[in-house]
């Protein structure tokens, strides 16, 4: 059975905060797909294709960072307002961790938002903003879902300067607690964001757009 045409669950996820419990999907054949404008087939395969380019931009930025050429040195100082030994190491850690998790998504992380899938994952409902486009439970570190919003689809699908479907998928799996375990100081991946990141050093490490563009952001 092709996980291009079905939904591929491992049916022994446990919950992190409960043990023994089972992971309950919110996901039906007959269900509205998550994507208006696509069937949930051609969304899967979208996402496994952004998945694959995005797990590679972060590959070519642990290469980068492990040369540590003047280049990159400039690079991690326009994002994060500094580039010493110290952030380097924040940055492999933390890119080779998102990297792991990226190449171990399967269609099956990406569901359709609901406060029970919150719950069952050992979080409270998200009460974020109208306008989300996708959200995780940072301690799901068991199975690494990410809770996709009906504005996800409304988004561009890549973009190297904007936030787009390509960029989230990094953002949200930096936010996990095996990775970065980033938080949102500062929303929006835009041309004023290095600026924010060099006068907030201590912030715009653990903040998701700032990670998510520089890992996407072509010079």
């Amino acid at each position: 059975m092709s996980c291009d045409e079905y939904v591929c669950v491992h049916d022994s996820a446990v919950t992190n905060t409960t043990p023994g419990s089972k992971l309950k999907v919110f996901l039906t054949l007959n269900g509205p797909p998550i994507c208006p404008a696509m069937t949930d087939a051609e969304f899967r395969k979208l996402m496994m294709q952004l998945r694959d380019e995005g797990a590679d931009l972060v590959k070519e930025r642990l290469d980068r960072l492990a040369e540590w050429a003047p280049e990159e040195r400039r690079r991690v100082w326009t994002w994060f307002g500094a580039n010493d030994h110290e952030i380097r190491h924040s940055l492999i850690t933390g890119l080779t961790a998102t990297l792991a998790v990226m190449r171990s998504l399967a269609p099956g992380n990406f569901l359709r938002a609901h406060p029970d899938l919150d719950r069952s994952l050992g979080c409270l409902p998200t009460n974020k903003n109208v306008g989300t486009v996708a959200h995780v439970c940072g301690p799901d570190t068991e199975t690494h879902t990410i809770s996709i919003h009906e504005e996800f689809c409304t988004i561009r699908d890549r973009s190297r300067a904007a936030t787009s479907k390509l960029s989230t998928i990094i953002h949200e799996c930096t936010h996990f607690e095996d990775t970065f375990g980033a938080g949102d100081p500062k929303y929006g991946i835009t041309r004023f964001l290095p600026e924010w990141g060099q006068s907030n050093p201590e912030m715009a490490i653990k903040n998701a757009d700032s990670i998510s563009a520089y890992v996407i952001w072509l010079d």
